[in-house]
């Protein structure tokens, strides 16, 4: 199934964007970026589609839960209007007063998402405990709880295809639509066992449902703000990050180790310095030499600026 989504995430780099082949590992910032606009144009798309059936539904049943479902697939458009947004901004040169660029706002681009979610999730959440208060008559359909799977369905797929282009580009926004598109995924199966309770006459399943999908929201909300706080206030480096780290800076003849690795991470663009170990007795012209050999072949295999400090090797005695 894996395979199945990643190929059909190829054939739409393939056929949406004109002279980039599809790629696991995305590191060059302008197909990055073109990458996250294909992830936000298909998201944008999909979700006006399931949120305009949504709702007309939602009000020919009077289901809050349904209604509460269309407004979360709508808040899914604004989020990707913000993905695009944030990828442009975030693509800004740098200048004088943000010498590192300006890729951070992804990551407050995100934060914005989340903002827009607890919004949205505290009108439905308050309509929906008033109506199992007051036990609204909602209409069941059969057809109707049949469309809301099938919508659910269609989401859980563009949940696996943001969060492979999200992967590809290790983007934490992409990743956070992902999510976005799953909790509605979710979201739509909770709506058709409601609209299925209603058809029975338990119209308070169609409220409490409604608290929970509003529940997901702001659980979804909660976890991507945590995620982007994190980063930006600066996360340990991931271990494959630093496997590439070590293997580009041993591959220049005359290093013996390296440690004291810090990354800082700009969006796409990371500053990265360490500590390199040659032999006690090299002169400091090699050494020097040794130094920006080693931050060539760092830089060239990502998006960074890295800077090395030379030191001895210690003696093991």
């Amino acid at each position: 199934m894996k395979n199945l989504n990643s190929k059909i995430t190829d054939l739409f780099i393939v056929k949406f964007i004109k002279g980039v082949k599809p790629e696991k590992k995305v590191t060059d910032p302008v197909i990055r970026r073109k990458y996250a606009y294909l992830e936000a144009y298909v998201s944008i798309v999909g979700n006006l589609l399931l949120a305009a059936v949504k709702t007309v539904l939602g009000l020919f049943l009077n289901s809050i839960s349904l209604l509460a479902d269309a407004a979360h697939t709508a808040s899914d458009v604004l989020t990707s209007i913000v993905v695009l947004l944030g990828f442009k901004m975030s693509s800004s040169p740098a200048d004088e007063k943000h010498p590192f660029g300006h890729g951070r706002i992804e990551l407050i681009a995100t934060l914005i998402i989340s903002a827009m979610l607890f919004i949205v999730v505290f009108e439905f959440a308050k309509s929906s405990y008033e109506r199992l208060l007051s036990n609204t008559a909602v209409k069941g359909s059969f057809v109707v709880a049949l469309i809301m799977v099938l919508g659910a369905v269609f989401k859980e797929w563009m949940a696996q295809f943001s969060a492979d282009l999200g992967n590809r580009t290790r983007s934490s926004t992409l990743i956070a639509d992902a999510w976005h598109h799953r909790t509605d995924s979710i979201a739509s199966i909770l709506v058709a066992v409601a609209i299925v309770a209603s058809h029975f006459g338990y119209y308070k399943v169609d409220a409490v449902f409604g608290l929970i999908v509003s529940a997901l929201i702001v659980y979804t909300g909660i976890d991507i703000s945590k995620e982007s706080i994190s980063q930006i206030i600066g996360e340990v480096p991931e271990e494959d990050e630093l496997n590439d780290i070590e293997k580009a800076a041993l591959s220049v003849s005359g290093v013996h180790s390296i440690h004291k690795v810090n990354v800082h991470s700009y969006g796409n663009h990371k500053e990265i310095s360490l500590h390199v170990q040659v032999n006690n007795d090299m002169s400091l012209v090699k050494a020097h030499d040794i130094s920006e050999r080693v931050e060539r072949a760092i830089e060239a295999n990502m998006s960074c600026k890295a800077t090395v400090h030379i030191e001895p090797l210690e003696e093991i005695s």
